[in-house]
């Protein structure tokens, strides 16, 4: 099994020692930390191109197709993010924008994740709610994230943190041996159909998107999804599209 851990602070301090850990909990798991602090991350210009265009259009030449491929090549990936001012750091969001063009064209579906968020004071549940938010939109399904205060540095501290990260790493390692189908929710499906209408009626200037929607369907992947979910998918994007349509004039 591959796991690759996506760590978002600028030094190797708490978020660091606790992927560590559970890197030591299974020797028999090819798990691979890749500190963003040590990777080439372009800040990105917000041209838009990669998501018009397609991601081979970036000015950037950096690290981010190393990082994308090294999560392809996983069976599950960790995106931990220590707290900063309540959200994730300034290396994370980096590294959402790069690759925020995976959320208009998702590949990573039938691919486990897990959020852990260290923290020192407050906001670790928004850390938490920003990645599980973000990512499931590339395609990730989620297991329950991890929130651990590590203010005190105490020995029961370091051992509650300890039982809490390794029982969210468990249920992430039982998500990826259950090989179970994944059927979305109405919110996955509501991004779907708004995401498929901006294809279409922007097909000249964004043709990567329209290229990546044109034979879908109803969803990303071949999946039965319940009639009535299918019409309040359809309903609640319908009233968004429209809105944005309006908008645009």
């Amino acid at each position: 099994m591959k796991l690759a851990a996506i760590c978002g602070s600028p030094h190797k301090g708490n978020t660091f020692e606790i992927l560590g850990m559970l890197a030591q909990a299974h020797p028999e798991v090819d798990f691979k930390i890749l500190m963003l602090s040590e990777l080439d991350l372009k800040d990105c210009f917000g041209c838009y191109s990669c998501i018009d265009n397609g991601e081979e259009s970036c000015p950037h030449q950096d690290d981010r197709d190393v990082i994308i491929e090294a999560m392809e090549a996983a069976d599950g990936v960790i995106f931990a993010s220590p707290t900063y001012a309540r959200t994730v750091s300034a290396l994370m969001k980096k590294f959402v924008e790069r690759t925020s063009f995976l959320a208009h064209r998702p590949i990573f579906f039938g691919k486990s994740a897990m959020a852990l968020a260290p923290c020192a004071g407050f906001g670790a549940d928004l850390t938490c709610k920003y990645l599980t938010e973000h990512f499931t939109q590339y395609g990730f399904n989620f297991v329950p994230s991890v929130e651990l205060m590590v203010a005190r540095k105490t020995k029961n501290e370091t051992d509650h943190n300890r039982s809490l990260a390794l029982a969210a790493y468990e249920k992430l390692m039982g998500a990826i041996r259950s090989n179970e189908i994944i059927y979305p929710s109405l919110n996955q499906l509501v991004y779907f159909n708004i995401f498929k209408s901006i294809s279409e009626w922007n097909k000249l200037k964004g043709w990567a998107d329209h290229e990546f929607y044109h034979d879908k369907q109803d969803f990303y992947y071949d999946v039965k999804i319940p009639f009535w979910k299918k019409k309040m998918a359809k309903w609640i994007s319908g009233r968004t599209i429209k809105k944005m349509k309006t908008e645009s004039r």
